[in-house]
């Protein structure tokens, strides 16, 4: 009798909210897939053309952006040669699979394989056009130089760049004998 009157107490205390049901199953913000550690290859050919290592991603479905890297990242990008040509850094940044663009965020900085170094708060990597930019204030400094603009495109290596509404300090000298 005593276990009749447990079961049927149990029954009877065991209520679920559908309301809270659906929203628990169907909340689509939820990532599929969380890794932790991870580092990702992106190679052409068998040759490695970028090296992506973060602390954290959630990858999503059915949503844009499909990838979140929420806690920092390192992107290397490689020439044909499989040497590094240069390295981005962020705290956040989200890739957009399908239209294959990363967005990158907050202390967002690139170094090139002849330190240079640009910093932003966004930087914007559209895989198809092959090239970096951002329409935000940026700070470039090189060996002799410290420049400072809004708005600046590059190839991902870094090599060659332009920089809009641009002030700072150039170095002119030439030399002379």
């Amino acid at each position: 009798m005593r276990l009749f009157l447990f079961f049927l107490v149990v029954l009877v205390s065991c209520t679920n909210d559908p309301k809270l049901v659906q929203e628990f199953v169907s909340d689509k913000q939820q990532p599929i897939e969380q890794i932790k550690g991870a580092e990702l290859l992106h190679t052409e050919n068998g040759k490695v053309k970028v090296r992506v290592v973060a602390s954290r991603i959630e990858r999503f479905q059915d949503i844009e952006p499909s990838l979140i890297f929420s806690d920092h990242l390192e992107v290397y990008f490689y020439n044909d040669s499989s040497q590094l040509q240069s390295t981005l850094m962020a705290d956040y940044a989200s890739i957009d699979e399908g239209k294959k663009i990363m967005l990158a965020q907050n202390n967002v900085i690139l170094i090139s394989s002849d330190d240079k170094k640009l910093e932003t708060d966004e930087l914007i990597w559209d895989e198809n056009k092959n090239k970096i930019f951002t329409d935000k204030k940026v700070k470039i400094t090189t060996g002799k130089e410290v420049i400072y603009g809004e708005g600046f495109t590059s190839t991902p290596d870094f090599k060659q760049y332009s920089i809009t509404k641009i002030n700072g300090t150039f170095d002119f000298a030439t030399q002379t004998h």
